[in-house]
């Protein structure tokens, strides 16, 4: 999920906004926003608020963002808080987006979990999506991961021996993975005629996943700013293009639970971006070509 620029806004000067929201009013948004879900929203992205969240304001019969912010506070609809995350949350996704992270799975870590199974040193390789959108990331691994047992012809070891788990913020995005179908500009994003020919087939105007894959992943509604305990311990968790948009003191919380969340050596991608410094202590940085991800140390 590719969310909104954002920084700290504590200490954020700004001049007058554009537009029919006050300044007010948009700090009133922006900090429930922040309190929702974590997301930061600037100044210069104040409009976001007017475009994304109008229909939900005349939806509730309110005349101005300050009496729709009123009626959010009294909790009238107990989905208003969903609706206004599902809004303002921005999906921008697409099949092997930067690919570097799946060759890093077929040519690094793959190998070594076909081994682990075989030798059954693993009962199961455990691999999360934390932002998933529209399914294209977790789906991608999937296929991946299932592409390279048949290419390499790998006995012993089956795609139901991988555990795709893949969450979001976003109920709306969510119900649209769980599908699996996906239009003709979708389906084009990123993805090759190989991996199409292989895994999906045309019925009408829409694309189907084949149901082997989009049965082997788990989806569930999360929030990244929860405690993740309850869902064990993963190999590999994507966690790309999110924590770039969250408060420092955030982002510091949401790795501790990562990290947490990883077996020893696990594997953490966070997207094509180095944040070395809130990593340090308790990750190995490695390179890929131009890719940065990390792995847990061990202890």
């Amino acid at each position: 999920m590719s969310l909104l620029m954002g920084k700290e806004m504590s200490h954020v000067d700004f001049g007058p906004l554009q537009g029919s929201i006050t300044q007010e009013e948009y700090i009133l948004f922006r900090d429930y926003v922040l309190r929702s879900c974590g997301i930061v929203i600037p100044p210069e992205k104040a409009y976001l608020f007017e475009t994304r969240l109008a229909k939900l304001m005349l939806d509730t019969m309110s005349d101005s963002f300050s009496d729709f912010y009123q009626y959010v506070r009294k909790n009238t609809d107990p989905t208003i808080r969903q609706k206004i995350i599902n809004a303002i949350t921005t999906n921008e996704t697409q099949w092997f987006r930067d690919d570097t992270p799946w060759r890093v799975l077929e040519e690094t870590l793959l190998p070594r979990y076909v081994n682990e199974l075989l030798s059954g040193r693993k009962p199961k390789i455990r691999i999360w999506s934390t932002a998933v959108s529209t399914g294209q990331e977790i789906y991608s691994t999937a296929m991946c991961v299932d592409n390279y047992l048949r290419k390499n012809r790998v006995m012993g070891v089956r795609l139901s021996d991988f555990e795709f788990f893949a969450t979001d913020v976003s109920s709306r995005v969510l119900d649209m993975a769980q599908k699996g179908r996906y239009d003709r500009i979708s389906i084009s994003r990123g993805l090759s005629d190989d991996y199409r020919e292989k895994y999906f087939a045309q019925s009408g105007a829409a694309w189907e996943l084949d149901p082997r894959i989009r049965e082997a992943v788990k989806f569930s509604h999360f929030n990244l700013q929860s405690g993740c305990d309850a869902f064990g311990l993963f190999d590999i968790i994507f966690c790309r293009y999110v924590l770039i948009y969250f408060s420092d003191e955030l982002k510091k919380k949401i790795i501790t639970e990562l990290r947490h969340s990883l077996i020893n050596s696990g594997v953490l991608f966070t997207g094509s971006y180095a944040l070395y410094d809130l990593f340090r202590d308790d990750f190995d940085m490695k390179h890929y070509q131009n890719l940065t991800y990390y792995v847990k140390k061990v202890g």
